[in-house]
This record gives structure tokens, C-alpha cells and sequence, in this order.
């Protein structure tokens, strides 16, 4: 993993869901690194897209459209995102990120509600319940997956724990070694439980805060604090690069898991939209 990012010690609580924000908007600017990689950001609206196929890699964020402007803030990205061509994106929603009317725009030209009200959690990394490794799985082994077969193994199991298609997981292989060995803006974590790939996690320094995403388990080894354990693998690299909070984005079910491990919900979330290439109800 190479990141230019500069961790920051003087985070308010206040401060902490914009910050996890931002961590997930550097992650859209960093894929657009990749080839045919585009950012495209106005006072207004962030875009961005690079190769791989899947809505991660292209999408629109941060909008900050003033009064009466949100519908055609809408209707200008879908047609941003037709002229090039893109099966699908995320249109994003979030703290700041969020005027008057996007989301009733977005509905009526038939976007899918995809995640809503995702809680935003932050804690400071030295404070987790770090004893939460030792009660993982003995045989439990965590690895970085930067190898070919490695990342492979990485998208089979976050296919598996997250029971998506299995194109989602073969974007994350595409963009990860699109990057030279080592080069990728992210690291990949592959939990192995004798020699099987059962749980993903990946750390995203960005914006000064330590984000993970994509922490999953397989049904099968679920209940085991495997999770646990994989995410904290990732935070325990962040605080030794120097970073002092950790971040992520979760669902309603998941929020009592990292609470146990010492993350607070932080009083906002994180929605987003799927928007098709092929389900769009802006062309009839």
C-alpha cells in the first residue's frame, strides 16, 4: 500500500463523520488513478470513474447544490455518466452531502435505494479492545492479499460473505493489480481459516483517519470473532503508520459488533443510490 496521506492528531467529535466522509471521497479519488481513470469535481458536485465494472468505480458524491438545483445537479450527472458510457454508479448521500430534493430527484428517475442510513463510526485507535485478536480462532491466520492468487482469494470470500455477483468481487481484483505490486491506495486483508478464505477487510488511509471497508465473514464462519479480528488487523497497521482514529460506515445490524470494539456511532450516516444504465427512467 503507498499513500501521500497525512494522518491528523486534533480531530473533534464533531469533526469525526466529516472526516470518514471525505475518507471514502479520497477513495474515489484515488481509483480514478487507475487507467481511463476521471474526476470530475465543481464547486456543486464530485464525479468520478475509472475501468473496472462495478458502481464503486464510477459514481456521484458530494453534492452541495443550492436551492431549486439538485434535479438538474441529477439529471447533468446521469447524462455525465451516459456519455461515458457506464453500466452503473452510486449516487451518494451524506453529512453536508445531502440538499433539498436530491433524494426525491434521484427516486424519480428511478434510482434504487441501495444502502440507506448507513451509521458512521469513529474511535481512537489506541483505545479499541485490542484483546478481541486473542479471542479470534487460533488456526485464524490474516494476510495481505497482494499477490494475484491472493487477491483472488480476497474477492472469492467478500463474494461469499456479502452473497453479491461475482462481477463486484473481480472489479476490486481488476483495479488492485491494475497497481503496480505494493503501488494500490488501499490493502487488502484475507482471513484464512485452515488454508480457506473466509473474511475480508480493507484499509483506506485518506482525509487524515484510518477508513476500513468491506469487512465480511462467510456465512459458515460467522459468530467467531472473525470479524473482529480482521478489522482490527487493519486498524492495528493504521496506528503503526502513525494514524490515530479509525473510521468506517456500517449497517444498523453490524453497529452493536464495532461498538464492542470501542467505535462510536457519530450522530450521521452514509445512503447511497444504484443508479443502471439499463434501468434508467430518465430516457422514457
Amino acid at each position: 500500500m503507498r499513500t501521500l496521506d497525512f494522518p491528523r492528531g486534533d480531530l473533534t467529535d464533531d469533526e469525526l463523520a466529516p472526516a470518514a466522509q471525505e475518507n471514502l471521497f479520497d477513495l474515489f479519488r484515488a481509483v480514478t488513478r487507475l487507467p481511463r481513470g476521471e474526476l470530475d469535481e465543481t464547486a456543486e458536485v464530485s464525479r468520478h470513474r475509472a475501468f473496472p465494472h462495478g458502481p464503486m468505480f464510477w459514481g456521484v458524491w458530494n453534492v452541495r447544490a443550492g436551492a431549486g438545483r439538485a434535479e438538474q445537479i441529477v439529471d447533468e450527472s446521469i447524462e455525465w455518466l451516459r456519455r461515458r458510457r457506464a453500466p452503473s454508479a452510486f449516487f451518494w448521500c451524506g453529512p453536508g452531502a445531502d440538499p433539498p430534493g436530491y433524494r426525491a430527484a434521484l427516486v424519480a428517475r428511478g434510482l434504487d435505494p441501495w444502502e440507506l442510513e448507513a451509521p458512521i463510526m469513529a474511535c481512537e485507535l489506541a483505545e479499541l479492545d485490542w484483546g478481541a485478536l486473542d479471542r479470534a480462532p487460533v488456526e485464524l491466520r490474516v494476510e495481505r492479499a497482494r499477490s494475484a492468487d491472493e487477491v483472488e482469494a480476497w474477492a472469492a470470500a467478500f463474494v461469499a460473505a456479502y452473497e453479491i455477483p461475482p462481477w463486484a468481487g473481480k472489479a476490486w481484483i481488476d483495479a488492485t493489480l491494475a497497481f503496480p505490486p505494493e503501488e494500490a491506495p488501499w490493502e487488502l486483508y484475507l482471513g484464512l481459516l485452515g488454508g480457506e478464505p473466509v473474511a475480508t477487510n480493507m484499509l483506506m488511509p485518506g482525509a487524515g483517519v484510518a477508513g476500513v471497508l468491506g469487512v465480511g465473514v462467510v456465512p459458515g464462519a460467522r459468530g467467531r470473532g472473525i470479524g473482529a479480528a480482521i478489522t482490527l488487523a487493519g486498524y492495528r497497521d493504521a496506528l503503526q503508520l502513525g494514524y490515530r482514529y479509525g473510521v468506517l460506515f456500517t449497517t444498523p445490524e453490524g453497529e452493536p459488533v464495532y461498538r464492542r470494539l470501542g467505535l462510536r456511532h457519530r450522530g450521521a450516516a452514509i445512503s447511497r443510490y444504484l443508479w443502471r444504465a439499463d434501468g434508467d427512467a430518465s430516457r422514457r
